[in-house]
């Protein structure tokens, strides 16, 4: 099972008295008296971890298993998360709890015996009056015979030793890594490998709306952003990054004021100011109080992306200066006034450039690049000879990045569908380190040049699917606050498939007659669509896009196991899945959607439509639907007995919009930002308006409950952004 994120059992609710501390898992808190620490949920699980397997040792393997739920993270990770839940219990004061380090395999909590250790069982829930949580033994790391009880020390003379053995080899561990480190030392190497540092991760805005394009000054002592105020328009805020720093509006107009960038001495910000229409300028504005300046027109580019060249004295911009082309190229406009000039770098022909960052020292210019065969790099250039240094390829097709303090490497985030999150990339060596999970959808992110402080967007979308009855009412059916889309009701009725991204990422969700929704499927870094349920209802297709690579799944409802069934990477839309236990799916080739037949059993796929990119079936299983999405006509198949034809919908068709029952016709006549969901009568072409969605996606998924008449679809509520402050600090 895999609906738990952890990996392991554990009441939320339930705290937890280890030793001299209490944890609190739903908290997210460790506490030891009136002192209190809160850590990030991954600490957490690690320490629930620990505490589960208390004086044993627990392997590196079984913590990213259970703790990062299978995905691929750098070693660096845990050993960060380790350092963290160390100064936590440090923190709150606490003298019994012991991480320790078991060289070359993982590590062990262990709860020192103390006078008071008599008075306080060891983790016993807080509540009085609830027995101990009960933990199944861990299969998969070790024998049911060798896990202990929770709240058992081992012993055993047998066990004293191992524990002596385990401390006597950290500290020839120790050793060893000092004798290392001062031949390390002594060997005077000229590039030695640096270690990213640890952040701690501070909320830098928490007000409602949207707060975007962070910028740190060089000192990081203030950060600059772009915040949307009730008359939705941007104003540029300024705000010290301490922990009682003030914000004041640097700028207050009716127009879009955005991408705040400090100047190189931190005396200056500049900003880009657009008006209703969309009309550009570049402005230049003292801090911490002064008068804006005006310093010169966009050039074809609506939101261009800015920095200052090093000196100070001219503002590096992206703009579009051939109207016929229509790339984006890097530009130049003087601080003192005069004409916008392009920035010689290594030509890229028909590719667009875009944001421009210098490194630290101003030595280095990095900049994204789309290639023509729409492959994303990252180029960097010396800026004095103009010659390439680095060209960091990437399967992704947008990214964040900014320049690290010692001007070393690149952070980064969107770096891929697999790399989600905050990453680390080594110019020189290319490795690259996790420095946060994907928790959230991350955007851009500044880094104080002088400090090595950071400022990170953190967005939070959210959608609710909504039912609309046959009476004309409506309920909101999941709505969590996070984005809930792409319904669809099970054969029976009984259960809604989803998916949501209420724990981070897109994952495929089921919620079942009035039980809580649990995931499904557990595929890291992936965009997942065109949910479809076995005839049977006991599995469900999908189609996921992992690295830009889209292929077709199946997904089981009992064991909720995971299998792929295609490799050929192309574009999908929805498949269907035939009595016989085949699929069809329409698939983009070179030049059209075709629709393919699958087996699951594992023969060669087979072509056996072409210049169709929709199909699907009706409720009853009677008709196969097939057609194109901007077509109002489809093309039916009797499925039962004999016939065909041709089924005239008499709303405008837009992908997986029409559900076809027995009776009636459930669509949802889209109009940008808003849909209609209708009820039309298959026999009189009677129409009835169930409700009507605000704001939705253009494709605008339903599904509907043929029996009662209902129908689910899709209802965008909004987006918030804010800003997080990550501190580094000094490891122990």
């Amino acid at each position: 099972m895999n609906h738990l994120a952890s990996g392991f059992d554990i009441n939320p609710d339930q705290d937890l008295v280890v030793g001299d501390v209490t944890i609190s898992p739903s908290l997210n808190r460790i506490a030891m008296g009136d002192r209190q620490r809160r850590v990030e949920p991954r600490i957490m699980q690690v320490l629930v971890l620990l505490v589960r397997h208390q004086g044993q040792s627990v392997s590196r393997d079984t913590l990213l298993h259970h703790c990062w739920g299978g995905v691929f993270v750098a070693e660096d990770s845990l050993n960060r998360c380790i350092f963290q839940l160390r100064r936590a219990l440090r923190d709150v004061g606490s003298v019994r709890l012991r991480v320790e380090t078991i060289p070359k395999f993982g590590y062990a909590l262990f709860v020192d015996e103390g006078a008071e250790a008599e008075a306080a069982p060891v983790a016993t829930p807080a509540t009085d009056g609830q027995e101990a949580p009960v933990f199944t033994a861990d299969t998969d790391t070790a024998p049911a015979a060798a896990v202990l009880p929770v709240g058992t020390v081992p012993a055993t003379a047998e066990a004293r030793r191992l524990r002596l053995a385990l401390l006597v080899a950290v500290a020839l561990l120790s050793l060893a890594v000092i004798v290392l480190g001062v031949a390390y030392w002594r060997a005077d190497r000229a590039e030695p490998s640096l270690a990213i540092p640890v952040f701690d991760v501070l909320p830098l805005t928490l007000e409602p709306g949207m707060d975007l394009f962070p910028a740190l000054s060089p000192d990081g002592e203030m950060a600059a952003y772009a915040a949307r105020n009730s008359f939705d328009d941007f104003d540029i805020i300024l705000r010290g990054t301490g922990p009682n720093g003030r914000s004041v509006s640097l700028t207050n107009t009716a127009d879009h004021d955005r991408m705040p960038v400090w100047s190189p001495r931190g005396d200056a910000i500049a900003f880009l100011r657009s008006d209703r229409d969309w009309n550009c300028a570049i402005y230049v504005i003292a801090v911490p109080v002064g008068k804006e300046r005006r310093i010169g027109d966009c050039v074809g580019d609506q939101l261009p992306n800015l920095a200052w060249r090093p000196d100070g004295q001219a503002i590096i911009f992206t703009g579009v200066p051939d109207a016929t082309v229509k790339m984006s190229r890097l530009m130049m406009m003087p601080l003192e006034g005069g004409q916008a000039s392009l920035l010689p770098v290594p030509p890229g022909g028909n590719a667009d450039d875009w944001i421009p960052a210098y490194s630290p020292d101003g030595r280095k210019l990095a900049f994204a690049r789309a290639w023509p065969d729409g492959k994303l790099s990252i180029m960097v250039v010396d800026t004095r000879s103009g010659k390439e240094l680095h060209r960091l390829a990437l399967d992704s097709t947008s990214v964040n990045f900014a320049w690290s303090v010692d001007g070393r490497g690149l952070y980064m985030t969107n770096a891929s569908r697999q790399r989600r999150g905050l990453w680390y990339v080594d110019l020189q060596t290319t490795r690259w380190q996790q420095v946060m999970p994907g928790i959230g959808q991350l955007g851009r992110l500044a880094v104080a040049s002088q400090r090595g402080n950071m400022a990170m967007e953190i967005y939070r979308g959210h959608a609710d699917i909504m039912e609309f009855t046959s009476d004309a009412h409506e309920r909101t059916l999941q709505g969590s606050g996070a984005n809930e889309y792409e319904p669809q009701l099970s054969p029976d009725g009984r259960a809604l498939a989803f998916v949501s991204d209420r724990t981070g990422e897109p994952q495929i969700w089921l919620a079942e007659d009035d039980r809580p929704p649990r995931p499904l499927t557990n595929l890291p870094g992936a965009n997942m669509n065109g949910l479809r349920w076995s005839p049977d209802g006991r599995a469900l297709l999908f189609v996921a896009e992992v690295a830009m690579v889209s292929d077709l799944y199946r997904v089981t409802i009992s064991d909720e196991a995971t299998v792929r069934l295609t490799h050929d990477g192309h574009a999908k839309n929805a498949p269907v899945w035939m009595q016989d236990g085949r699929i069809r799916i329409p698939i983009r080739g070179d030049t059209t959607w075709d629709i393919w037949l699958i087996d699951p059993a594992g023969a060669a796929p087979v072509k056996i439509d072409e210049n169709r990119d929709y199909i699907d079936m009706s409720t009853d299983g009677s008709m196969l639907l097939v057609g194109n999405s901007g077509g109002t006509k489809l093309t039916w198949t009797a499925l039962k007995g004999e016939g065909g034809g041709t089924l005239d919908l008499p709303v405008t068709l837009r992908r997986r919009n029409v559900v076809v029952c027995p009776d009636t016709i459930y669509a949802a006549r889209v109009n940008l930002p808003s849909a209609e969901v209708v009820a039309v009568d298959r026999k009189t072409g009677a129409e009835r308006r169930l409700g009507m969605v605000a704001r939705t996606e253009g494709r605008g998924q339903i599904t509907a409950d043929c029996a009662n008449g209902s129908v689910m679809m899709m209802q965008f509520v909004g987006q918030e952004s804010d800003l997080v402050l990550l501190n580094p600090v000094r490891p122990e």
